[in-house]
């Protein structure tokens, strides 16, 4: 787990409605803008951290755990290929159309 000290080589676990854990690099839920905010330890130059950044670890009480899962892997797919911009060389991130509707709604609160 992170030492607190997010210099962005540590991991970060985010924890599923339903109790399904996730472990991912701190860079690749940097992503989300939402969870960004959320592990930042300072706020305009002072020393003051939400509880999840000194801990390193967010619950996602509305989110289930097979869309968390799905939410982790398109974080690091958008991590991975971040610097490739609209090339030929992404490929496409597919998704189960059964779930859709629940990553729309994961997708917008975690604003990725």
């Amino acid at each position: 787990m992170a030492d607190g000290n997010n210099d962005g080589s540590s991991l970060v676990r985010l924890l599923s409605g339903d109790g399904f854990s996730f472990v991912i690099s701190k860079k690749a839920a940097d992503m989300s803008p939402t969870l960004k905010n959320m592990l930042e330890m300072t706020r305009g130059g002072t020393d003051v951290a939400f509880s999840e950044a000194l801990s390193s670890q967010i619950q996602l009480p509305e989110i289930r755990g097979k869309v968390l899962e799905r939410v982790c892997q398109y974080l690091i797919y958008k991590y991975r290929y971040s610097d490739e911009g609209a090339s030929d060389r992404v490929p496409d991130f597919e998704f189960d159309v059964e779930m859709s509707l629940e990553l729309l709604m994961a997708a917008d609160y975690l604003d990725c």
